[in-house]
């Protein structure tokens, strides 16, 4: 039993070395979940900040998309607005060259007209022009005589379908802007 006594030493001294070893392996697993704890609160406080900014973006895209559609209606309003104006443009751009057409015709019409009659009517249209300044104190009130309008000569061939646009009757504006324009000739 000595031998069983050497051994009980032998073997106390095994389980204290042991014991030591799970106690340093223990000192050093605490100092680990102590640090995990730490590391855990960390992570919680860094998920709650990383939450926090996804729910921004959200938010943040939401309001850019608002922000786009509103931006897109404005944008198709003035798309809209644009190509109205561009048809009125349109509009009036082929009404200006009908008009510009009747009065290339009239005036056609006119020339053959000064040409028929000799310079007659020339010779008339330049005496008005180059007649000495009145003193208006000194005229006598005679009601306005009207001018003498010759009757105009439409052309054998018609000038771009202006013969047709001819019998067409003008509008409101349009006519006062004949007028205004023959006013001026």
């Amino acid at each position: 039993m000595t031998w069983l006594q050497d051994y009980g030493l032998v073997f106390d001294v095994a389980i204290c070395v042991l014991l030591v070893t799970t106690i340093g392996y223990a000192m050093v697993l605490n100092r680990k979940l102590t640090e995990l704890r730490r590391a855990r609160g960390d992570m919680e406080k860094l998920f709650g900040e990383f939450s926090a900014a996804t729910g921004r973006a959200e938010g943040g895209l939401q309001a850019l998309k608002q922000r786009s559609v509103e931006a897109g209606d404005g944008l198709a309003r003035k798309v809209d607005d644009a190509c109205r104006l561009a048809d009125e443009m349109a509009f009036l751009v082929k009404k200006g060259n009908e008009i510009a057409d009747r009065l290339e015709v009239s005036i056609a019409a006119s020339r053959k007209l000064e040409r028929e009659a000799g310079g007659a009517v020339a010779g008339l249209s330049k005496q008005r022009l180059h007649r000495a300044p009145m003193d208006i104190t000194k005229m006598e009130k005679k009601p306005l005589e009207e001018p003498e309008v010759a009757a105009p000569v439409t052309p054998a061939k018609p000038v771009n379908g202006i013969a047709k646009l001819a019998k067409k009757r003008l509008s409101r504006s349009d006519s006062e802007l004949m007028r205004t324009l023959q006013a001026m000739r």
